[in-house]
């Protein structure tokens, strides 16, 4: 082997060795990403579950049951979601009371927070949490 193959097979070693960890955190940069998204719209389709199945039956369940569904739909996917479910002013989407007493035409809203943990935040790149929040209302056609 000539000196000269082995000096470029150093070069490329060293190359590697300077390239490779860009690379890395670009691709769980781009994999957290896509993550936190995905947890985004799990959160949506199950606000939108649980505000469907609180509408559709006002005067047959509770607030535990419909929080129980909205936790289903989460599939494990954001621990430690907080969940509430409640009367809504159609126009600001405020919290104006308790939803099991809402009349027919009247707005339910549900609201889900969680938080994600990025995978880079333990290398501290990305901060440590991103909140990912959801709120749904539709209108109540029990009772």
């Amino acid at each position: 082997m000539s000196s000269n193959q082995r000096i470029r097979r150093g070069a490329t070693t060293v190359e590697m060795a300077l390239v490779l960890p860009i690379c890395f955190v670009f691709i769980f940069g781009l994999f957290d990403f896509c993550r936190v998204l995905m947890v985004r719209q799990v959160v949506d389709n199950a606000a939108r579950e649980g505000a469907r199945y609180a509408t559709v039956s006002t005067d047959t369940v509770t607030s535990s049951q419909v929080q129980t569904v909205v936790q289903n739909f989460l599939a494990g996917q954001a621990a430690g979601a907080t969940i509430s479910v409640y009367l809504a002013n159609p126009a600001t989407g405020a919290n104006i009371g308790t939803w099991e007493t809402a009349q027919q035409g009247q707005a339910i809203g549900v609201h889900v927070t969680t938080n994600y943990t990025p995978i880079l935040s333990k290398f501290s790149l990305l901060p440590s949490s991103v909140p990912v929040n959801a709120t749904v209302i539709m209108r109540s056609e029990g009772n």
